[in-house]
């Protein structure tokens, strides 16, 4: 631990004075994210306690193609409510408050929620109003003084344009505060919704859905035009997601410290790729994850050093190239870690929707 914060004051960045777990893409795989619990040291039968009193926080997209969103749902927001962990929105949380809200342009189900959807117009249990008013509150994005923390890139432009109705001004908490008080007092980011729609005055066409809308990029991504080519669900496409921590500079993406997301259909650290080298969807990034699921290299389980910058920890990439296995990932902080584990796949991964 000592050398880890002497490396970040080398930085000339603040070391964080607390531990996290900071979990990735579950997409409603409950078994893969329990086996990743336990393997953190987590006691996920004793409501994920954790002997040093670690904070877990969220990435978001912890719903859809797995079989237990709304279990994932309820575990997150309650622990969030126990002050066990922070959760951020993605963009699969975003399109399921956006269409029950009547968002334009949300008005049908998208191929990758069309079943949680059907799950929640059947529901007769009366579970699911709070879970989807626990999504609509989440923020954006954390900004850490070591660690950025977002579902999808911290797009310069986009968090200028959004500054106005989203920037949070809250007083930092110091260094004695404890670890929930002191992560939520660096939420920058805030929710873009009311309890009845999108907020008022937020930038961007909503009308014109080819438009790239300044707070959905922070939680989807900027898209860039491509070459046509055809996506997992045989749809044909000539815009793709940019591979930004490859592409990007300082005048376009805020850079200036490390950077933890989800989003992008990664796999656990294989040969130094500690964030995929091609766009979501696109099938260069089908092939490089069938290969590597295919080769034997990705154990089940286990961790490996962060030594970049950036640290991507959505492993669907493994739950969509195998047939069996869900995978679930985490860094871990201030340790710079990676960590991942699997279990049995719940049910048939969507598809490419955003």
């Amino acid at each position: 631990m000592d050398s880890v914060a002497h490396g970040q004051e080398d930085s000339g960045l603040i070391p964080t004075p607390h531990a996290f777990d900071i979990i990735g893409d579950v997409h409603g795989e409950l078994p893969a994210l329990q086996q990743l619990g336990r393997n953190l040291g987590y006691d996920v039968d004793a409501g994920w306690t954790h002997p040093d009193n670690r904070l877990l926080v969220f990435l978001g997209d912890l719903v859809d193609r797995g079989a237990h969103s709304l279990e994932v749902g309820e575990l997150v927001r309650d622990l969030v409510a126990q002050r066990r962990a922070v959760c951020i929105m993605g963009n699969h949380e975003y399109n399921l408050v956006a269409y029950h809200l009547g968002v334009e342009g949300y008005g049908k189900p998208k191929h990758s929620n069309r079943a949680t959807i059907a799950a929640i117009n059947a529901d007769t249990t009366g579970r699911w109003p709070a879970v989807l008013a626990f999504f609509r509150d989440l923020p954006i994005g954390i900004d850490l003084p070591d660690l950025r923390i977002i579902h999808a890139c911290w797009h310069r432009q986009s968090v200028k344009d959004v500054a106005p109705q989203l920037r949070v001004t809250l007083p930092r908490a110091g260094v004695g505060a404890d670890a929930m008080a002191w992560v939520e007092a660096h939420v920058t980011l805030r929710s873009p919704f009311t309890t009845t729609g999108l907020l008022s005055g937020l930038p961007g066409d909503t009308e014109d859905m080819d438009a790239d809308v300044p707070h959905e990029v922070l939680i989807k991504g900027f898209e860039v035009p491509a070459k046509p080519f055809r996506d997992n669900d045989g749809k044909e496409r000539d815009r793709v997601r940019e591979v930004w921590w490859q592409t990007g500079t300082s005048d376009t993406y805020l850079m200036e410290k490390p950077q933890v997301f989800g989003h992008y259909w990664n796999v656990p650290p294989v040969e130094g790729d500690f964030a995929p080298p091609h766009p979501s969807g696109h099938p260069d990034l089908r092939d490089w994850g069938l290969k590597l699921v295919a080769s034997g290299k990705i154990a089940t389980s286990g961790q490996a050093a962060m030594t970049g910058e950036f640290a991507c920890v959505d492993f669907n990439g493994v739950t969509r190239a195998s047939k069996h296995l869900a995978c679930v990932g985490a860094l871990r902080w201030p340790e710079r870690e990676m960590w991942w584990a699997t279990a049995g796949k719940t049910a048939a991964s969507g598809g490419n929707d955003d």
